[in-house]
Order: C-alpha cells, then structure tokens, then sequence
C-alpha cells in the first residue's frame, strides 16, 4: 500500500506549543513509518520582540544567537523522538518563518505546526505563522491548539 505522506514537517520556535506538535508529529511519524522533519527558521526581524540586546552586537553575532537557539530547539525535538523510537531529521534555514516552512513542503508532505508562536507581538504584525500555512502550503496542514 501507498504511503499519503512522504514525511511529515513540523515547525519548531521553543514554545510549549510547538513542542506539543512536535510530540503529535512524532507519534504520527512512529504510528505510520513515515520520516519526521523538525524545522526551525532563523527570523533576525523579530530579535527586538524576543530578546533584549544591545544594539551594538553585530549582525551576524544576532543571527549566531539565534542559530544557536535554534539548534537547542531541535536537538530537544530529536531526543523526544528518540525516546519515542523514531528518527527525526533536523533543518535550520534563514527567512520568515510561514514564507521558509511553505517553500520547505511539497504536495506529499503533511506539516503539524502549533497555532500559536513565541510572541502576540508577531501575530498583531504580520498575522500568525500557523495562517499563512495554512492557507498557503501545498499539502495538508495538522494545527495543535
């Protein structure tokens, strides 16, 4: 039998809602056989909304930050999986985040991606991450509330 999805994405920015999808991706992942992705987006526009930085560091000590923090992130994602028995592949990319994550799937993709990110701030600004996902991906999209 035909697989739907080839691999399933699952957007990650630290949340406890994004950890939450992350743990329903996985699940999927383990209950169908199908590869999980864990994607985090480094955003620099959003830095003043998620840290407090002087504005004398350096653009690319900012985006070595957020890398960093980024990588914390998956790396948590990868040892749930692993607790759960499944592999879970890492991505880390430069962007915005709906616009990078929608570039990032195909039609035979499935993406479980909380409804809500790290800041309101975000949302009143440039609308949810989790809307322009849906609205815009080429595949099915699960939300975690």
């Amino acid at each position: 039998m035909k697989k739907e999805f080839e691999r399933i994405m699952v957007p990650v920015d630290g949340s406890d809602i994004a950890k939450k999808a992350a743990k329903k991706a996985i699940f999927l992942a383990k209950s169908t056989g199908i590869k999980a992705v864990a994607m985090y987006v480094v955003n620099i526009p959003n830095l003043p909304a998620l840290y407090e930085c002087p504005d004398e560091i350096p653009y690319i000590q900012v985006h070595q930050l957020l890398k960093d923090k980024g990588n914390s992130y998956l790396e948590e994602i990868e040892k749930l999986g692993k607790k759960m028995g499944v592999n879970v592949s890492k991505k880390i990319v430069d962007g915005h985040p709906a616009e990078e994550i929608i570039k990032e799937v195909k039609k035979n993709n499935l993406v479980v991606i909380g409804s809500k990110g790290t800041t309101a701030l975000d949302r009143l600004l440039m609308g949810s991450v989790a809307e322009n996902v849906v609205h815009h991906a080429p595949c099915p999209v699960m939300v975690v509330k």
